[in-house]
């Protein structure tokens, strides 16, 4: 069974370094097997997205987070924590939404000082809906050279990929190890 993965991008503006970075993590995902699609709040209906009217754009990022095995949601750091456009599509989500899902955190910000944004913040949202959190991706504007993220930066990206790949695939599917004789 082939994996699937979206990410939500939660920012206001475009472009975005948390949107970049959740393009890259797509991308790194992509080449691990995924199949992979991004859900940009910045273009859902905002009548929709404060729950105000019903939305086919809505219905389909909630469809498209349902097929997924992975999760990735990147944002800018508003108010010490993630934006308000993307907690309000969390908010539109079923019970259960998130179960046994690997979510992936990224978050992006001027300086570290919120980087426990991610603890306090995405790991309580992807548990009420039954979310796995693993440790995900903070940046910070000096990880940014002229806009694009640092070698380092991408590094990381990777790391996070090949965790939530391996989490995400099923026993039975992971590569086997050859016995050493």
């Amino acid at each position: 069974m082939a994996l699937t993965a979206v990410a939500i991008s939660g920012s206001p503006r475009a472009p975005s370094k948390s949107k970049t970075l959740a393009e890259l993590m797509l991308a790194a995902l992509e080449r691990g097997g995924c199949t992979t699609s991004m859900i940009d709040v910045a273009d859902l209906p905002p009548d929709a997205l404060l729950a105000r009217a019903s939305s086919p754009e809505i219905d389909a990022a909630n469809a498209a987070v349902a097929r997924a095995q992975i999760v990735v949601a990147a944002t800018p750091t508003y108010r010490a924590l993630y934006t308000g456009a993307m907690k309000c599509l969390f908010d539109l989500m079923p019970p259960y939404h998130l179960a046994g899902k690997i979510c992936v955190p990224i978050q992006t910000a001027a300086s570290p000082a919120h980087f426990l944004a991610i603890d306090y913040g995405f790991r309580p949202l992807f548990a009420s809906l039954d979310g796995v959190t693993i440790a995900g991706v903070y940046a910070t504007d000096d990880q940014f050279v002229d806009g694009a993220p640092s070698d380092k930066l991408r590094e990381r990206i990777e790391l996070v990929a090949a965790n939530a790949l391996s989490l995400a695939t099923p026993n039975d599917q992971r590569p086997r190890t050859s016995d050493h004789k």
